[in-house]
């Protein structure tokens, strides 16, 4: 096939074509290439020495990477029915685009990796890949087009580039295949002109019967998908309704799009189980209820707003100060929809808690206190910090209290651009609410009621037997704050929830317990019987961490809990009888919130003193100092964590609330780490004959405690010690804090020379003095860290960024070094034409200059242009020319600076240009 003409007919083809038809056109593409997935080379053919499906992805992301690839269809399909809507949809349908968009490409990234290590064992298997990830491309650019206005004809041009060269790259056999799909793609370009986007994407997926090699690979993906054992079977029908060209059903595809989270963090086969669900009619039944939580400092007045929202009197200075959470339900007018009003404790010592309660699918209510001391844009960021962090993407609204008395004065145009989930900012009286402000207050109110029915839409729908055992709950919740595990167990199985299959028993408890609605821990297996009232342990908890004594034995627990009845939103008396309170001191525990000094005595760091002891017993000459720079918050429960976790290695009796010494019960060492909240920095200084391997493991600690997180921006510092300078450390020795990634990529680049700002280093001494080496591979492949929580096959992943602060070099040494080592190495021996090597050194400067106008977060990528780039030049050594590896590198470079967005647009088109002179 003429590539460079096919890539002109497209062209012309999608010229002029509503957004609506590119993305449709798009998705028919990426569609009709899916199952080469499955295709092999030759009729023995294994991928790393054994058929196995999708062996080009690791064992552990094959079902997210498959799932993702077939929800940018579903994903896209929808957006095409709402692209001529305006409003809510819209957005939405947009935002899942994207979402979408990247997964796909993390999917077609890791089958481009997997082409390299098969192409560096002479492999097959390489072409396999090869196709799976021209596949997952043109997958990617059909959400592409989906979700970028402005480049949806781009997009949709490559997603049918993407299709006709994957069918390319299969064996001899299938190139009357391979002709087939291109001659569907120009098919397409006539039909798309005569049809209205929804009938083109209703048309049958094949014009003519598909090939028969085409009908096997669709056999072989089939079986393939199946032998994951997760579920699929619901993707392979929609698949099949597709290509017979069935009736789209626009309602079941946002249904799809807008999965809710408590079941997206239950894995694939819960996924896939409730999309079943949906299908068959059988989820049907909406819980109506959500949550809005109202968080600020204390005597803000989020208690007086709620209030205000129950039409009750609001007076000045009689609102009793929160005491940890209030809830209240309230209901969204004209709706069935039930709100739980969380009302969070304001002061500070509350805030560590926090974590276990905030989540993301709810409304965050900001409120502002307009005559506080505190800057009214720095009160603000701190909360949306706990919000980005806990709450990931809620919506918040912002509510700037008591502006009749003094004005609230924010930089919306600064925080709307950080925090891009802010809805509004509403200046109001909680007081005036009926009088003075009362239009104010209104206007409020409408945006508040459609903020909460945007998250009613996302919410869980129920089977009928699910449903049934919710309602059966109810009675017991109003009679008890727990359930016996036998009776819930019994109620399940009078309603038909059993104890095998994907909804099973421990899938509903799960979700429940997502939900709010019952509270359980596996980890405790001696107890007995679940929270059916989480009121009773957020109670419980709160009011032992606000009677303020760190060293409470269970007597001290019974007592307190006895003293301090309450209610709870129902008008239902609480009652913590001393059989119970144990539950909440392991509950504590189980949260990290305290550690046990004996059976019955817990130790709560939050509640001890402030101050920092005297006389601390560690010498701080000679230790190793590594520090954990927060930008924005530093988040307060992660001391309190970090000491509870190991809390086994207490010294004595030093520890205080912002800090503690520790001593490894095996390695020779002394660790001393603080948090000072004012500069946020968290400081681990460790001395000793093995410090290097007891800051390993605390980094490593601490790192885990993050990975809970998402959106935190974190520096690592590394002090250099006076020990690795070079010649005779001057006297008086300044310490210097560097970047530690800094350093650790000067390592990696083989450079062992660091110039600091007082003093030059020599690296290997602080190799051996920092770094162990069973960790230095590992750390030395962190190039960048973002906090931020996936779906990564069936569990639970976390990728992190660290943001790179006053370093002397910019984007990847790595990067760098690879570059120019092609320039000068690797471009002389090419054996091509002088007009593509003129483009190959266009090519690389390109990325030389991309490299060194962005920061060193974006590493990871780089090196990959790095890296394609150079292969593709190596490719060009021989004769004739290695067109396979030309393919792959380009693909990789293109993919890779479409993710890189605008800064690397020059680096996509020199390699647009190669691929139409080199492909």
């Amino acid at each position: 096939m003429d590539r460079d003409k096919f890539r002109k007919e497209v062209e012309a083809g999608l010229e002029g074509k509503s957004r609506a038809q590119l993305v449709a056109f798009a998705v028919r593409s990426a569609m009709r290439v899916l199952p080469l997935l499955a295709v092999q080379t030759g009729a023995n053919s294994s991928f790393r020495g054994r058929r196995e499906a999708f062996g080009f992805w690791q064992r552990e992301d094959k079902n997210a990477y498959l799932l993702s690839l077939l929800r940018v269809y579903s994903v896209s399909v929808w957006g095409v029915s709402v692209i001529s809507f305006v409003g809510s949809s819209n957005v939405a349908a947009y935002a899942a685009a994207r979402d979408a968009a990247y997964a796909a490409y993390a999917a077609a990234r890791d089958a481009v990796d997997a082409v390299d290590a098969a192409y560096a064992d002479a492999d097959d298997a390489a072409y396999a890949a090869a196709r799976a990830a021209r596949a997952a491309d043109a997958a990617a650019r059909a959400a592409d087009a989906a979700a970028r206005a402005a480049d949806a004809a781009r997009a949709a041009a490559r997603a049918a580039y993407a299709a006709a060269y994957a069918a390319a790259d299969a064996d001899a056999a299938a190139a009357a295949a391979h002709a087939i799909i291109a001659k569907e793609i120009k098919t397409d370009l006539d039909l798309i002109g005569q049809l209205t986007a929804m009938q083109f994407l209703q048309a049958p997926l094949w014009s003519s019967p598909p090939p028969e090699e085409w009908q096997r690979w669709l056999s072989d993906f089939k079986a393939d998908a199946l032998s994951l054992d997760v579920g699929f079977e619901v993707w392979l029908d929609w698949y099949e309704e597709r290509l017979q060209g069935q009736p789209i059903d626009a309602d079941l595809l946002e249904q799809w799009a807008n999965i809710p989270e408590e079941v997206e963090s239950q894995g694939v086969a819960a996924i896939n189980a409730y999309l079943k669900n949906l299908v068959a009619k059988s989820a049907t039944q909406p819980l109506n209820r959500v949550r809005a939580i109202f968080i600020g400092y204390g005597e803000a007045g989020k208690t007086s707003l709620i209030r205000a929202l129950h039409n009750e009197p609001v007076l000045e200075g009689r609102e009793e100060m929160t005491a940890g959470i209030d809830i209240r339900n309230w209901q969204i007018p004209d709706t069935e929809i039930k709100v739980h009003f969380w009302d969070f404790g304001g002061q500070v010592m509350a805030h560590a808690t926090h974590q276990f309660f905030l989540r993301s699918s709810c409304l965050y209510v900001l409120v502002l206190n307009a005559r506080s001391e505190i800057n009214s844009t720095e009160q603000a960021e701190y909360w949306l910090q706990h919000v980005k962090s806990f709450g990931e993407k809620a919506p918040v609204m912002i509510v700037g209290n008591k502006v009749d008395q003094a004005s609230v004065n924010l930089d919306m145009a600064y925080l709307q651009r950080k925090y891009p989930t802010i809805v509004g900012f509403y200046p109001l009286s909680c007081t005036q609410a009926q009088n003075g402000y009362k239009t104010k207050f209104a206007s409020f109110k409408e945006d508040f009621c459609e903020q909460l029915r945007k998250v009613g839409t996302h919410q869980m729908l129920f089977t009928q037997e699910q449903f049934a055992v919710l309602q059966d709950l109810l009675p017991y919740q109003e009679a008890s704050a727990f359930l016996n595990k036998q009776r819930f167990a019994g109620i399940c199985q009078r309603h038909g929830i059993g104890e095998d299959g994907v909804q099973n028993r421990e899938w509903l408890l799960d979700i429940l317990d997502k939900l709010g609605m019952v509270i359980h821990f596996p980890q405790l297996a001696c107890l007995d019987e679940y929270i059916l009232n989480p009121r009773w342990l957020t109670h419980g908890v709160y009011t032992l961490m606000y009677h303020r004594k760190p060293r409470l034995t269970e007597k001290n627990v019974v007592d307190i809990l006895r003293d301090k009845p309450i209610y709870d939103e129902q008008g239902n008396k609480l009652d913590y009888p001393g059989d119970k309170c144990r539950f909440i001191m392991d509950a504590m525990h189980e949260f990290k919130l305290a550690y046990p000094l004996s059976r019955d005595t817990l130790m709560i760091p939050e509640l001890l003193p402030s101050d920092q002891p005297a006389d601390i017993p560690f010498n701080v000459i000679g230790r190793l100092l590594f520090e954990f720079v927060f930008r924005g918050f530093l988040p307060r429960h992660v001391m309190p964590e970090l000491i509870v976790r190991r809390h086994e290695e207490i010294v004595g009796n030093v520890v205080w609330q912002r800090g503690v010494l520790l001593k490894h019960k095996t390695y020779r060492a002394q660790a001393l780490i603080q948090a000072d909240y004012h500069e946020r920095v968290l400081s681990v200084a460790v001395q000793g004959r093995e410090a290097k391997e007891y800051l390993d493991l605390l980094h490593d600690e601490v790192v885990q405690i993050l990975a809970r997180l998402s959106g935190l921006d974190v520096e690592k510092r590394l002090e250099l010690p006076a020990s690795a300078c070079l010649g005779q450390p001057p006297e008086p020795f300044i310490p210097e804090k560097v970047n530690y990634q800094q350093v650790l990529n000067h390592i990696r680049n083989g450079t062992y020379t660091f110039i600091g700002n007082n003093n030059t280093y020599n690296l290997h001494k602080v190799l051996g003095l920092v770094v162990p080496k069973a960790g230095l591979a590992g750390l030395a492949g962190v190039t960048s860290l973002y906090i931020g929580k996936f779906i990564n096959g069936d569990h639970n992943g976390n990728n992190i960024r660290q943001e790179l602060k006053n370093s002397t070099v910019y984007g990847s040494v790595i990067a760098a070094a690879t570059v120019t080592d092609c320039l000068n190495t690797t471009l002389p021996d090419s054996k091509a034409t002088e007009e593509h090597k003129q483009l190959f050194e266009a090519l690389l400067t390109a990325i030389q200059t991309l490299n060194a106008q962005i920061s060193p977060a974006e590493a990871v990528p780089l090196e990959k242009l790095a890296n394609r780039a150079e292969t593709l030049v190596k490719a060009s050594q021989s004769i004739p020319p290695d067109t396979e590896s030309f393919a792959f590198s380009l693909s990789g470079i293109k993919a890779t600076a479409q993710t890189l967005g605008k800064p690397a647009e020059p680096v996509r088109k020199i390699a647009d240009q190669l691929a139409a002179v080199l492909l």
